[in-house]
């Protein structure tokens, strides 16, 4: 059987991909959840969870597909209500490493991201409400 993520990326289907953004540090007492657009969802992670994403805009720039040891993704969120620069900034001055979860899943199946990226939160650069 094919990859269903595949089959979405090769054909103009109906179904769509929702991405999400998951940021988590030691200090915080529960991670933080966006995923792209206009609406929430309950997605399913994979290590089991079903938990609730709230929606935000955001623009993701992915890494390349290559075999290098270091990659990239580049993340742009809203931040209008200032909770993604407080918490970052709170991880900051404990020197706390934020760890992020990049998934996507295939709204016809919320319970299992179809891809996704695990990563370290490196830079942060805040831009008026960006």
């Amino acid at each position: 059987m094919s990859n269903p993520i595949a089959i979405c990326y090769a054909s103009a289907g109906s179904d769509m991909i929702v991405n999400s953004i998951e940021a988590m540090c030691s200090i915080w007492p529960d991670s933080i959840r966006f995923c792209a657009g206009y609406d929430d969802y309950v997605l399913g992670t994979e290590d089991g969870r079903s938990v609730l994403f709230e929606a935000m805009g955001f623009e993701e720039a992915l890494p390349s597909r290559d075999n290098s040891a270091f990659q990239n993704l580049l993340i742009g969120l809203d931040n209008t209500n200032g909770l993604v620069q407080q918490k970052l900034e709170e991880a900051r001055l404990a020197e706390a490493r934020v760890t992020i979860a990049y998934r996507r899943h295939l709204e016809s199946d919320l319970s299992y991201p179809q891809e996704r990226y695990h990563l370290s939160l490196l830079n942060r650069q805040y831009e008026d409400t960006k």
